[in-house]
């Protein structure tokens, strides 16, 4: 059945007061909000049929009202129609400096978006997988420590430090550089490639043994072209900045972040949509998702989405500024990304 106007008002304001409060709201609450001025057995009366359309429920017989998944799912598209055209809050990021490295700029952004919506807030990096190398730099640290950093056409950076036994020789340092740069510049790395550059029969054994060195720098490189780095941002903080009703949920939900391939599959599925994805409860694609909800949307390229922005949190989030900061931030990446992506 399709809900009046009025049905509508009294389900938006029991799931705004609850998702404000965590209490349920009482017939008298709700008459003194809505627009139309009704008496509180009119609104007990709406509360009975809304609740016998799967809307509403209550904790015991006495008690007010709070949503379902329903309710949350009905309250959610009417939130996503009103705002769809609106100015969305977006975070407070300061991406300049970062120059290329969208490593941090992605980092920074989930950190932001937790702390702008006191949720889980998980970002998807674009995949490296057939990126190619724009550069390599060797950088002697310390007599013993030399760091490796790639930078790829995705304005992806890789970082890996290497620790030696022995103060190493800044003109071999200096000769690798030239030498990976040349071999390497505007390749898609592969396990291949890096074996027949690092494994050349034309070098001196001096040249050989610290090329192998460099190994785990381009193990790391070549793992991350097989996947998506996962940011994840709000974590510390998640279980002290909730209610005590929250907690459990909570608990769960980091505990989800062992469960890293469940979170990568559930935001990767997004990425066709190319919109703002709110998932509630049950719409959740994974068993261990179910009791959560989530609010996701993509980044990237005008005709390509390269990566996704979500928070997650209890059924009882705010919705009206998790998709607002959703949405904000992605536009945001969107518009760091450019130039900097092939």
């Amino acid at each position: 059945m399709t809900l009046t106007e009025r049905q509508n008002e009294i389900l938006s304001l029991v799931a705004e007061r609850y998702i404000r409060t965590g209490q349920p709201i009482s017939s008298r609450e709700v008459a003194g909000g809505v627009s139309v001025r009704v008496s509180p057995s009119t609104v007990r009366n709406e509360f009975a049929l809304l609740e016998e359309q799967g809307y509403l429920t209550h904790p015991h017989t006495s008690a007010g009202r709070l949503p379902t998944q329903r309710g949350y799912r009905q309250f959610v598209d009417g939130l996503m129609t009103v705002t769809g055209g609106r100015d969305v809050a977006v975070p407070l990021l300061s991406l300049e400096g970062l120059e290329k490295e969208v490593d941090g700029a992605l980092r920074q952004t989930s950190e932001a978006m937790a702390e702008a919506t006191n949720l889980l807030a998980l970002v998807i990096a674009p995949r490296t997988s057939g990126a190619r190398v724009r550069h390599v730099e060797l950088l002697l640290l310390q007599p013993r420590l030399v760091m490796v950093v790639f930078i790829v056409s995705t304005g992806r950076v890789a970082k890996w430090v290497v620790d030696y036994p022995d103060p190493v020789d800044p003109g071999t340092v200096e000769w690798a550089r030239t030498y990976l740069n040349e071999s390497l510049s505007e390749h898609i790395v592969t396990e291949r490639l890096v074996r027949r550059i690092l494994e050349s029969p034309e070098l001196k054994e001096r040249e050989s043994t610290f090329l192998r060195s460099l190994r785990a720098a381009f193990d790391r490189l070549l793992d991350e072209q097989a996947g998506e780095a996962l940011y994840v941002g709000g974590a510390s903080r998640l279980l002290a900045d909730h209610p005590a009703q929250d907690l459990d949920d909570l608990r769960d939900l980091l505990l989800l972040l062992e469960e890293r391939y469940l979170l990568l599959r559930a935001l990767r599925s997004v990425l066709t949509t190319g919109r703002v994805v709110v998932r509630i409860g049950d719409e959740q694609p994974y068993e261990a998702l179910r009791r959560f909800g989530m609010v996701a949307a993509t980044y990237g390229l005008p005709q390509r989405s390269v990566g996704t922005v979500s928070l997650i949190g209890p059924l009882r989030m705010d919705y009206e500024n998790a998709i607002s900061t959703v949405r904000g931030t992605a536009q945001l990446l969107s518009e760091f990304l450019e130039g900097r992506y092939e």
